[in-house]
């Protein structure tokens, strides 16, 4: 009820329901690991198209099995995808700007380790900034097929030297760029103070507020009024800066003088200099609203004159068009040892665990290696599928045939979150000139498993007359009923080609689905139904932890499960004409005890009842018996 209730009338309050809803996870988003020309080496990035990849990762290429899979997988009906790339011997293109002193300033790099960063060319522009005695534009342009053509492609304008300025030229550069990184060299010393200079001075002066303000060093104000008449001359007008200076407190920070107009020694401008030095130190002057002596004087930038600061001493020198000094390289195919990577570092497949999500793992690369090779890649990529909820569609080694496979399969993994597919696909390829090529069909299942899961769902099998191949030209192996027989027991899925279907995938079992081993994970979609639901109830029920563990608290797991349970019911996603045959949610007295409650320990039990694919059609035929009349 309200906390206080005051005065005589209705009072409303809201009650709440207890109604948590639960959302299903994706079901299809699949992770490549392996070689790619360009990109960040041993980074999970995520894409949802073919063209993200070739922006980021370079495209097709030749040496990347990794390239052939994402195409396939988009051309299937995947629609998002994880990219790791695995590489050795790679190397970034870079810059090192030096200042007008001939000294490093800054260095400019390649985003990404490869040598399509030895096309870029980086500009350094003063004229063109904002304050042009402070700041510089850096210009990145890219050299076109021709050779000689240039296109500029980014702008990073008024950058700045000064770390604590907004502008400064790491945070903005990597920040903003798509192409290139900055890091301002260490060591540099700022022993520059700044200083605010007028344009040449006409005398009298005629102002009738002789008032100067802004901030120096960046965060001291100060305004200073010139008393008596109007200087007539430059000495005046020093004198006169300066007193104020004295009057304001400001002798330790300011000091007036003449110079000229780009604020060296000489007559006819005035001059009003930071007495510190470093990075930070500088004058600047505060617009006309100010007063007239600004104006008339032309003090500062934002009056018409000029002003510089501290870090301008170590701004890049003006370029025009640099060649990259340090040359980018490609890298090459890394082995078995480089794609499982390190756990502890992060790299290789393990790069994955910085994801918050994938569903389907993809390791083209196995396909080119020896079985000794893949025998190091296939068991640490199944563990990690393991421990994420994931599946792992297996590419066997080249070479393999009908008497091999299914020996090699079952000896390297017999694992519920894997399977394999077999013959080989060939692919039409686009770098040799259309000739057809055999390459891992991992890809290709993966984007055929996020198009039946999109049409039909994750419990259909991603088998069938409707799981076609897109893109497949041929298969390395054709293979009849018979042949289909002798693997298929064993848990090898085909690939088949039919005639009135053409290319489609004819088998639906994961490692575990030996008939030898009468699994109860035999099928894919079993198992991708299980880990589907396992990762949503696992997402989907966080809030109970630290709830009061009692009656209330269950009926809410009940209803809040059961409502997902029966939205899957009513999707076709079990089997059963009723909720009861379909699925159950018991989280009472009984899965919880009181000792479990002392422990702290709430147990849910749910139990769904799987479709499985129908694998074998069996039509009987008869002829019928004469008909006798009496």
């Amino acid at each position: 009820m309200p906390s206080a209730l005051s005065y005589p009338g209705v009072y409303i309050e809201e009650l709440p329901s207890g109604v948590r809803t639960l959302t299903g996870v994706a079901t299809s988003i699949t992770a490549f690991v392996g070689y790619t020309r360009m990109g960040q080496p041993n980074k999970a990035v995520a894409i949802t198209s073919f063209s993200d990849f070739e922006r980021a990762y370079g495209g097709l290429n030749r040496d990347s099995p990794v390239s052939y899979g994402v195409r396939q997988f988009f051309a299937n009906g995947g629609s998002q995808a994880i990219i790791v790339r695995v590489a050795t011997g790679f190397g970034s293109a870079a810059w090192t700007l030096n200042d007008d002193g001939a000294v490093a300033a800054l260095t400019v790099t390649a985003a990404s380790p490869g040598a399509w960063g030895n096309d870029l060319r980086v500009s350094v522009d003063r004229a063109g900034a904002l304050n042009p005695d402070a700041q510089f534009n850096l210009i990145v342009s890219q050299l076109q097929s021709d050779g000689v053509t240039l296109a500029v492609l980014e702008t990073h304008r008024n950058l700045d030297m000064n770390s604590a300025s907004p502008r400064y030229v790491e945070s903005v550069v990597n920040n903003a760029s798509k192409l290139v990184s900055a890091q301002r060299k260490g060591g540099l010393t700022f022993n520059q103070a700044g200083f605010a200079v007028s344009t040449a001075i006409t005398y009298p002066l005629t102002a009738s507020d002789l008032v100067i303000a802004g901030v120096v060093d960046g965060g001291t104000a100060f305004r200073l009024t010139l008393t008596g008449a109007a200087p007539a001359n430059m000495a005046a007008l020093v004198t006169a800066v300066n007193g104020s200076i004295a009057t304001a407190g400001l002798t330790a920070a300011l000091q007036a003088s003449d110079s000229k107009a780009d604020g060296s020694a000489g007559t006819g401008c005035l001059k009003l200099a930071s007495l510190t030095t470093g990075e930070a130190s500088g004058v600047v002057i505060a617009g006309g609203a100010f007063g007239g002596l600004t104006n008339s004087i032309q003090l500062g930038l934002a009056n018409g004159g000029r002003e510089f600061t501290g870090n301008a001493q170590h701004r890049p020198a003006n370029a025009a068009n640099s060649v990259p000094a340090a040359k980018g390289a490609d890298g090459t195919r890394a082995g078995a040892n480089e794609i499982v990577g390190s756990a502890s570092g992060k790299t290789g497949i393990y790069a994955l665990l910085d994801t918050d999500l994938f569903n389907i793992l993809s390791i083209p690369e196995t396909f080119d290696m020896t079985d000794l090779q893949a025998a190091a890649v296939v068991p640490a990529a199944v563990d990690l599928c393991e421990k994420r909820r994931a599946f792992y569609v297996v590419d066997a080694p080249a070479g393999k045939d009908l008497s091999s496979i299914a020996s090699w399969a079952n000896g390297i993994t017999q694992s519920r979150n894997a399977a394999v597919y077999f013959p080989a696909v060939k692919l039409v390829d686009p770098l040799d000139e259309l000739r057809p090529r055999a390459m891992a069909p991992s890809g290709t299942l993966a984007g055929v498993y996020a198009r039946t899961d999109a049409n039909r769902g994750v419990w259909k099998a991603p088998a069938g007359t409707d799981a076609t191949l897109n893109g497949v030209l041929d298969l390395a192996a054709p293979l009849n009923d018979l042949e289909n027989g002798q693997i298929n027991p064993k848990g090898v899925n085909a690939l088949r080609n039919f005639a009135a279907y053409g290319r489609v995938a004819w088998g639906a079992r994961t490692l575990k689905g030996s008939d030898a081993q009468a699994d109860e994970y035999k099928y894919i979609p079993v198992r991708r139904l299980a880990l589907f639901l396992e990762e949503s109830l696992y997402r989907g029920t966080q809030w109970v932890v630290f709830e009061p563990n009692d009656e209330p608290l269950w009926a809410q797991v009940r209803l809040n499960i059961g409502a997902f349970m029966q939205g899957l019911f009513r999707q076709g996603a079990f089997q059963g004409k009723s909720p009861r045959e379909a699925y159950f949610v018991k989280c009472d007295s009984e899965t919880t005890t009181q000792n479990d409650i002392n422990l702290g320990v709430l147990n849910v039990i749910v139990g769904f009842a799987p479709l499985k694919p129908a694998e074998f059609v069996v039509i009987q035929i008869q002829q019928m018996a004469g008909q006798i009349q009496a």
